[in-house]
């Protein structure tokens, strides 16, 4: 007697397929979404929370959790980790100095008459910038130069740190530093092979690490590694910015953020007639914050810093605090918030465009954009020459 096997019924059937679809339905979380996890995971351990993004890891901030300040190697890789994921290769699991994968680096002090240029795979010299790196040599301040070692000469062929190596000849050294790299010729590569790998290796090695994969310092990592290590100018460009209740950033929007730290500095060397440095710094963020306190620092401090100046050096003395205040409202009543006081479409810039047909330097038309409407709009206030006349609101 056979035996059949019981068919599913037709709402069991549907059941199934229900079952199947919400199991292969699973929300699938974005990248972003998993990056944030992981960011998340990452700052849970520490008390003093700071920055994570590609763009920077706040490493300032990241160093307040350790006693001694001093941020492990591990901990900076665990953070960009959890920022860009996993890496490709498991960290730790490769010796460089065992590897038969590529040539292996090695350091030697090389009699400077053993190194060379071949110019297939290097840039003329600049004697320019010979003349700059001279101006600021020190001995344990210098980057070790980079080359490949040629099977025909023996020679040490340069392929980074050859203005480097023309300023320690300058200053006399009979050997330098260099970290290289040799060709492995073995049987089935002909010497002639060999040699065009290592110009296309040391051709290559340039463009990467001067071209491709060099990253200039900003101007924000500039200046706070100045403070930190003490150059007395930058302290005390700190300081003014710590009074008046603003802060360095390396991009914000709060009430007063300062992100153009060029213009930091150029209101700052603005020296009384006694050479004293900061002092028209001071004054104009103290306006700023003033006249807008909810608003980012922008280009018109720097116009405020120097209207002082200009006109301290020519009437021989600053227009008084009601002056801060007066100049303030008008802003405020004709532009509003700062942006909009010097901006290309509603501002000084666009006044100055339209009766020139080009817009100058800009910290002198703002500069001028304010005396201007100042002269304009208030009465009793001596104040410096504009560095150029123009029609404003």
């Amino acid at each position: 007697m056979s035996t059949q096997t019981a068919q599913p019924t037709q709402t069991q059937t549907k059941l199934k397929r229900r079952k199947l679809k919400k199991v292969n339905t699973l929300p699938i979380q974005s990248k972003t979404a998993l990056k944030q996890q992981r960011i998340k995971a990452f700052l849970s351990k520490y008390s003093i929370q700071f920055d994570m993004d590609e763009a920077a890891i706040d490493l300032r901030t990241m160093a307040e959790n350790y006693q001694d300040g001093i941020i492990p190697s591990l901990d900076i890789t665990e953070s960009v980790n959890a920022v860009l994921g996993l890496p490709p290769i498991a960290r730790g699991s490769v010796d460089p100095r065992n590897s038969l994968n590529f040539p292996i680096p090695q350091f030697a002090w090389v009699p400077i008459d053993d190194v060379a240029i071949d110019p297939r795979f290097q840039r003329d010299i600049i004697p320019n910038h010979v003349t700059k790196i001279e101006n600021d040599f020190q001995s344990d301040m210098i980057i070790i130069p980079c080359a490949v070692k040629d099977p025909n000469t023996g020679k040490y062929l340069l392929w980074d740190g050859n203005h480097t190596r023309q300023v320690c000849e300058r200053m006399g050294w009979s050997y330098i530093p260099v970290w290289y790299t040799e060709i492995d010729v073995r049987n089935n590569i002909s010497q002639q092979d060999a040699i065009k790998a290592l110009i296309l290796h040391a051709g290559k090695s340039f463009l990467t690490i001067n071209k491709k994969n060099k990253r200039a310092v900003s101007r924000y990592d500039e200046h706070m590694i100045s403070v930190e290590c003490g150059d007395a100018d930058a302290v005390a460009i700190q300081n003014i910015v710590n009074s008046t209740n603003c802060q360095i950033n390396r991009a914000g929007t709060n009430g007063g953020d300062i992100t153009h730290i060029d213009h930091l500095y150029e209101a700052y060397n603005l020296v009384d007639h006694n050479n004293i440095k900061g002092r028209y710094l001071k004054r104009s963020l103290d306006f700023y914050r003033k006249t807008w306190p909810q608003e980012k620092i922008c280009v018109i401090m720097l116009g405020m810093a120097r209207l002082y100046y200009l006109t301290e050096i020519q009437m021989g003395a600053l227009p008084s605090p009601q002056f801060d205040t007066d100049l303030g409202n008008i802003l405020k009543k004709i532009y509003g918030p700062a942006d909009i006081c010097h901006d290309e479409s509603t501002g000084f810039k666009s006044q100055f465009i339209s009766h020139f047909g080009s817009l100058g330097a800009h910290p002198p038309v703002v500069t001028s954009g304010l005396i201007l409407t100042a002269n304009k709009h208030l009465t009793g206030y001596k104040l410096a020459q504009p560095e150029s006349n123009y029609p404003v609101k």
